[in-house]
């Protein structure tokens, strides 16, 4: 072993200096994991590296990151701070305090076990989970890792930040926390908005909200209000009025929760609205749009057919007249 210097390695400013210099210097250090391709992985607590220096092999070490965030090493007399750091950053600092005891060090460093950071996708998504953050996701890659949006997905998405950011060493921030609400319409057009995620992120899918059409239509049921939808679309999207529905009489029930009885907002005349477009509503998460028949027979059929086939899962709502 090629010992420039016997004594153990002490901490110093003018190190973490020099540490500094050399990450900003050399940020594009292309650090292969096992798998393959380029880490910005950052380490962090319960991650499991295995250390090697050329032709030192009484070097090489198997570690694990403390609570702290920090690793002991033979020949270094205090704890190392690699929590926040990438594979680079962390050579790096190895190389740095090598260099005090041998000549031109080369040092590997190799992730073994991803035991810290970690994000989760839950809601409308074809597989909610919890995904480790062994390289940089954004939103789009979180949302592949969930499976995809699921058929009952909205329109907007919540990125929950439950932890502050890190800065470029890895000490937290004094804010990032917070929710932010990202429309899924503007992620597309707006790559800006594909945030990165960080480590303790959930990424929140909500349903679209569920309005429903019955009575007199050609085909009652529920549908997604994924998008700003009025009076008239709704009934198009029901397949359209029966010959003998009642145009003039559509009554709208509103409730703001799904558990709890709707109430009758509004008698409404669809012959008006086809003469003055201005007129048209706006439908809310669990509105009831009921078309009635012509004869009041029927419509009293009309509701209860309604109930028990086009709005089978509406079994908290109770209409009141």
């Amino acid at each position: 072993m090629m010992i420039r210097r016997k004594k153990m390695i002490g901490w110093s400013a003018a190190a973490w200096l020099c540490l500094s210099l050399a990450a900003l210097a050399e940020p594009a250090q292309a650090i292969k994991e096992k798998r393959g391709g380029e880490s910005n992985y950052r380490i962090g607590a319960g991650d499991v590296l295995l250390i090697e220096v050329a032709g030192e092999p009484e070097l090489k070490r198997k570690v694990k990151v403390m609570e702290q965030g920090t690793i002991r090493l033979p020949y270094i007399e205090h704890d190392l701070p690699l929590e926040g750091l990438t594979e680079a950053q962390a050579i790096a600092l190895l190389k740095q305090e090598y260099l005090v005891i041998l000549k031109e060090p080369q040092v590997t460093l190799f992730i073994e076990e991803y035991g810290a950071r970690a994000a989760s996708i839950v809601g409308a998504v074809n597989k909610p989970r919890r995904i480790p953050l062994t390289r940089e996701l954004r939103i789009f890659d979180l949302i592949s890792e969930g499976g995809g949006l699921s058929d009952k997905a909205g329109t907007v998405i919540h990125l929950i930040h439950t932890r502050a950011a890190p800065d470029e060493i890895g000490q937290n921030a004094a804010s990032g926390e917070g929710i932010e609400i990202i429309d899924l319409r503007q992620l597309v057009r707006r790559p800006e908005l594909n945030r990165a995620i960080r480590d303790g992120d959930v990424l929140n899918v909500p349903e679209a909200g569920i309005f429903y059409v019955a009575g007199s239509v050609n085909k009652p049921g529920s549908f997604a209000l994924k998008d700003t939808i009025k009076l008239t679309q709704a009934i198009a999207m029901a397949g359209g009025l029966a010959p003998d529905s009642r145009k003039k009489e559509i009554h709208l029930f509103r409730s703001t929760d799904p558990t709890q009885p709707a109430q009758i907002a509004q008698v409404i005349n669809l012959a008006e609205i086809e003469r003055n477009p201005n007129k048209d509503i706006i439908l809310q998460p669990y509105d009831v749009v009921l078309v009635p028949e012509a004869t009041r027979i029927k419509s009293a059929r009309s509701l209860f057919q309604s109930f028990i086939g086009g709005l089978g899962n509406a079994a908290g709502f109770g209409i009141v007249r």
